[in-house]
């Protein structure tokens, strides 16, 4: 350890150096809202304190470090970061330095979020928000703010970005759990639409399109200055966080969201949608989870419960980190008394007790607690029937978790394409740091959920029974080609 120190202070020493002897201007003070995260440069000795802040957090904070990456893998990579850094970079290469170190951890939770890019020099910039998916390497547009962009349209230019480049640097930027390289892939298309306006600097965008047997297409496009388009996040009218289409005997049920406004109200219409199967005696259920971010990890284990057909307990181990960060930490002082009165009750839980336990360790303990979820619904019976799961590389964190749970107990089908998790589960329950200097934020994780079944953990994606791509014409004439592929087949 001394010696690395000594090799540590060394590189910095030659690091810092090269910041004197250079002659590129930067930045060493600046606002969000007037830097450029394109052009402007920010000075390496602010960038080298934030590459070194990250790497102190993840230290603190992260659960399960070197799950996936050798500790002297992942050092020998931020060493060489620390050794790159001895020059100004703008915001933006920065960012897609510390993404390729990131990366090495293959943990969905812990990332630099593109999104941090387009909160800088907001004021008076437009932004056209849309959204794209990738067929035969070619680029089509799947939303676009009041739908100025048709459906369907195949990307040809927009504004004279490079298309290829920020395809680049936004699967660069994209996260990864374990080796499920689809997921990435969907993930960074499904934001290359933010990127693309990150690099262009004109008011009016110049977007080229083409639609079959039709000419091409040079729309001039006047987007809302960035705050009236941060709603264009959701592009058009909001998603309910749940939603049941009936047809006939089969139903369509999209939960948008684990992560609901109201916790309580959300698991009241999922009791009472299941309930409606029930009485409309449902022969076919579709739960899709498509887009889905994820969220509380107990409204996935009521899912399971509600469709559980063996009702035998599911366990999993929960490696937790002490810090000022973990989801202990972050209770309100009302919710922080409730946890202790529940589990000081003489009939709680051993995990209960265990966290509690856990709770009261200092920060830097490191524990596995066993949690068990039982899977007998008291209120009413399970559903029973033909059930069908619909996944893309969106589906994530507690949505990745239930896939798992789904594939391992052989509950049905999986249709569409891979999501972002394995059958060994997901980290989760991330936490945002701020760095002191560029002002980005970072997602770390706090937590990692391992299926306690498990005799070897798994870097595989969980494939799809049945891989679903939509088709241009299609998306051109709104048709979902899941719903579509299981209500004709």
């Amino acid at each position: 350890m001394k010696h690395l120190h000594k090799h540590t202070i060394v590189l910095l020493l030659f690091v810092f150096s090269g910041h004197f002897v250079q002659t590129q201007p930067c930045k060493f003070f600046f606002f969000r809202k007037s830097v450029d995260v394109s052009q402007d440069k920010v000075c390496n000795d602010l960038l080298l304190i934030d590459l070194q802040f990250i790497k102190k957090k993840l230290e603190e904070v992260h659960p399960s470090l070197y799950m996936y990456c050798p500790k002297d893998s992942f050092d020998s990579a931020y060493n060489a970061t620390l050794l790159a850094l001895n020059k100004p970079y703008t915001i933006y290469d920065f960012s897609l330095l510390v993404s390729d170190w990131l990366s090495l951890l293959h943990d969905s939770h812990t990332f630099l979020p593109p999104k941090n890019l387009v909160q800088y020099k907001s004021k008076g910039r437009h932004s056209y928000p849309f959204r794209l998916c990738e067929i035969d390497n070619k680029l089509f547009v799947t939303e676009s703010w009041r739908s100025r962009l048709p459906q369907g349209a195949e990307l040809i230019d927009f504004d004279k970005v490079s298309i290829s480049k920020t395809i680049e640097r936004s699967l660069r930027m994209s996260p990864i759990e374990g080796n499920v390289y689809e997921a990435q892939k969907e993930f960074s298309i499904s934001q290359l639409g933010s990127l693309l306006n990150v690099s262009s600097t004109t008011n009016k965008k110049r977007i080229k399109y083409y639609l079959p047997g039709k000419d091409t297409v040079t729309a001039i496009i006047s987007p809302p200055i960035f705050w009236r388009s941060k709603a264009g996040n959701k592009l058009n009218a909001p998603k309910k966080e749940l939603c049941l289409n009936i047809y006939d005997t089969t139903a369509h049920l999209v939960i948008n969201s684990f992560s609901p406004k109201s916790y309580k109200k959300f698991k009241l219409e999922l009791t009472r949608i299941f309930e409606e199967i029930k009485m409309k005696n449902i022969q076919h259920l579709i739960i899709d989870l498509r887009d889905n971010l994820g969220g509380y990890v107990a409204l996935e284990e009521y899912l399971m419960l509600l469709i559980a057909k063996n009702t035998s307990s599911f366990k999993a181990e929960y490696i937790y980190k002490r810090s000022a960060h973990d989801r202990f930490s972050t209770l309100s002082i009302q919710q922080r008394w409730q946890f202790k009165q529940l589990a000081k009750r003489p009939y709680s839980s051993d995990a209960l007790r265990k966290e509690l336990a856990f709770f009261y360790s200092p920060y830097g303990t490191v524990d596995t607690i066993l949690i068990t979820t039982q899977l007998k619904n008291k209120a009413m019976d399970s559903y029973s029937n033909k059930c069908t799961l619909l996944t893309n590389g969106l589906s994530m964190s507690a949505s990745a978790n239930f896939a798992a749970w789904f594939r391992t107990v052989d509950r049905g089908q999986i249709v569409g394409t891979p999501c972002m998790g394995t059958l060994s589960g997901t980290f989760a329950n991330s936490t945002v740091i701020f760095l002191p200097n560029t002002m980005l934020s970072v997602s770390i994780s706090t937590l990692k959920i391992t299926p306690a079944h498990l005799s070897e953990i798994s870097l595989s994606p969980i494939v799809p029974d049945v891989i679903i791509i939509p088709t241009q014409t299609q998306l051109i004439k709104g048709i979902d080609p899941c719903i579509d592929f299981l209500l004709n087949n």
